[in-house]
């Protein structure tokens, strides 16, 4: 029976593709003195062992790659945890700092007031209401403190006390309604006088009262006068920020801002007059 021609030619280039496929394999063999089978276990095997070497790798590098995002990970944690703590203790040194700093001025103040005795003293309460800026100290009667004794705090004035006990005093601000204070304008000499307002108290504001023919211009420095009854003279107190129309024709008035921030106030300094009553 003869076969098709189309199958004949098939048939042909299998058997040529397998002698060259056979002489190349030889030829390899020859050359390395690897035997025929060998040769051809190798060609069949090279594939796979690269597959398999392939995928060893690949699996190995993924455990490995698995392996370092742990790592990594548990580094960014311990990073964010040193963060934490070092935030927490740069803002325990600038409480400190501050602390320190405040304790400063303290004692600057009391050696400026060297010829009266003086003790610092905590606020442990403020006045609720809007009305009044009175405040709670924790010295009295028993640490020496005595009604009209003077109250300072950052080098300037925050007011005296009017009120007392064994334990505790009331002081009375300057930005109270019910503070009067005579003041000298630094630069002119000028005197007048201070005193707080409802208007003005939440602010932290006190007006000034000056003769109409007094010299006073906003960036004034305004300090207690010898005039006073109760403080000593030169005493720092605010600046003048801004001139007020006044109405009567005999008087000018002005706003001033005190040094003190009263909204911010935690302790101060108390100077002894020595005045019992």
């Amino acid at each position: 029976m003869k076969l098709p021609q189309k199958v004949t030619r098939k048939r042909m280039r299998i058997i040529l593709t397998t002698v060259i496929v056979v002489a190349i394999l030889t030829s390899v063999g020859n050359r390395y003195n690897i035997t025929l089978l060998n040769t051809i276990s190798d060609v069949l095997t090279y594939p796979i062992s690269k597959i398999v070497m392939f995928t060893k790798y690949n699996i190995s590098d993924f455990f490995t790659n698995f392996t370092d995002v742990e790592e990594i990970r548990h580094q960014n944690e311990l990073i964010l945890e040193e963060n934490a703590r070092l935030t927490y203790e740069n803002s325990i040194l600038y409480q400190l700092e501050e602390e320190n700093i405040h304790l400063k001025e303290l004692l600057e103040l009391k050696n400026r007031y060297e010829e009266y005795p003086s003790e610092a003293a905590n606020i442990i309460g403020k006045d609720p209401g809007n009305w009044y800026k009175i405040f709670t100290i924790d010295k009295g009667l028993i640490s020496g403190v005595n009604k009209n004794d003077i109250i300072l705090a950052n080098g300037a004035l925050v007011g005296y006390i009017n009120d007392i006990s064994p334990l505790t005093a009331t002081v009375l601000p300057i930005i109270d309604d019910r503070s009067y204070v005579s003041i000298q304008i630094v630069r002119s000499g000028d005197n007048g006088i201070m005193t707080g307002e409802l208007e003005l108290t939440n602010k932290g504001l006190v007006s000034v009262e000056v003769d109409i023919t007094s010299d006073i211009v906003p960036g004034d420095q305004i300090i207690t006068s010898y005039l006073s009854d109760i403080f000593p003279p030169g005493i720092p107190v605010g600046e003048v920020i801004e001139i007020m129309p006044d109405n009567d024709g005999l008087s000018k008035k002005a706003l001033v801002s005190p040094i003190v921030n009263f909204d911010t106030l935690k302790s101060v300094l108390i100077i002894k007059k020595g005045e019992e009553e």
